[in-house]
């Protein structure tokens, strides 16, 4: 065999490898498609909305459908697969779990308490507020659970009130405005048009810092042990959102303005301190401490929840090795002080 006869069949030989190999790299670059609901149209979820609109998604090898289910369809949608990913808050997750169902919190948005307890005027007061109908959007969301706690700061029980579903939590805010009840739990936005509206702020829970899964992102935990990687990529695009969120304040008031239709500029200043200051996390985390304190609030209503197993629930390990990657691994949250808590 001559060596141009080797050469030629070498050739043949490399092309028909790189036709064999071409396949496989299409289908490695091919985007992992996922559906991510999140419950309430709140500045909460802020970093999903980034993380979709800025790319960062797409950045990390996925294809997501971010869609707006409340909790009460976001998390049988998770369990059919219609859904791989929920945004719900640690309450109805903690719900959901008495029930059977086994979720993996792998990510805090807001991991305290973020709700503020504002009362009409003639109600202003623990006594004044017995008998009266206070608005929440269900019995087993974190807006009923803060209600609870802050019930308790005023030295009532949620018998002592008419407590009112409403179902989302734009019902309430405009129930509450409206008169149609007499006190509810709510943040900014609309807590600034409450001020205006010379509403009273009975307790502010933010400043209180009680740590809570007000917003959270979580699987299955089959959906998880079967895609770690898709798992992880979707929380290093979640983390990396956080952080634009809380350094571009022009990109996360515009990503207001097209989600929660805030066009006032004061409003949307107000909102946008409000969270980066009080509410969104230096360390996404999830902590054992704040489902705790989900199931403390919900105990009465549900004593199933009583039993439990916490530390089945949490991951720390996606956002780890997240802000390992980015280098940007902190402790604590904005505006407060606690370190992180291991399972």
């Amino acid at each position: 065999m001559t060596q141009a006869h080797t050469r030629l069949l070498a050739a043949l030989f490399l092309s028909a490898c790189l036709a064999l190999v071409a396949p496989q790299e299409a289908a490695a670059a091919k985007p992992t498609q996922l559906t991510l609901s999140y419950s309430e149209k709140t500045a909460d979820f802020l970093p999903v909305l980034i993380a979709s609109d800025a790319g960062y998604f797409k950045k990390h090898g996925l294809d997501v459908t971010v869609r707006y289910l409340p909790a009460q369809e976001g998390i049988p949608a998770l369990i059919t697969g219609q859904a791989q990913v929920a945004g719900i808050g640690g309450s109805d997750a903690v719900s959901a779990e008495a029930e059977g169902t086994k979720l993996k919190l792998v990510l805090t948005l807001t991991p305290t308490y973020v709700f503020q307890f504002w009362a009409r005027p003639q109600y202003a007061n623990a006594q004044a507020l017995k008998g009266q109908r206070v608005g929440i959007t269900s019995a087993t969301g974190s807006l009923y659970a803060g209600t609870v706690v802050a019930l308790e700061t005023l030295g009532l029980k949620p018998s002592d009130v008419a407590i009112t579903p409403l179902g989302s939590v734009i019902n309430v805010n405009n129930s509450l405005l409206a008169g149609s009840v007499a006190a509810a739990a709510s943040h900014p936005p609309a807590t600034y048009r409450f001020k205006r509206a010379g509403l009273v702020d009975l307790v502010d829970l933010a400043k209180k810092k009680i740590p809570s899964v007000s917003a959270g992102v979580w699987v299955t935990q089959y959906f998880m042990r079967a895609n770690r990687s898709t798992v992880q990529n979707m929380v290093d695009a979640l983390v990396e959102a956080t952080q634009r969120e809380k350094s571009d304040r022009a990109f996360a008031e515009s990503e207001m303005r097209k989600y929660l239709g805030v066009m006032d500029q004061a409003e949307l200043d107000f909102t946008y301190d409000f969270y980066v200051h009080e509410a969104v996390p230096a360390d996404p985390a999830p902590t054992a401490a704040q489902i705790e304190s989900n199931i403390k609030a919900l105990l009465a209503s549900n004593p199933r929840i009583a039993s439990l197993a916490v530390g089945t629930m949490i991951d720390q390990s996606f956002v780890e090795n997240a802000e390992k990657a980015a280098g940007t691994q902190k402790s604590g949250t904005v505006g407060s002080g606690p370190p992180r808590q291991k399972r």
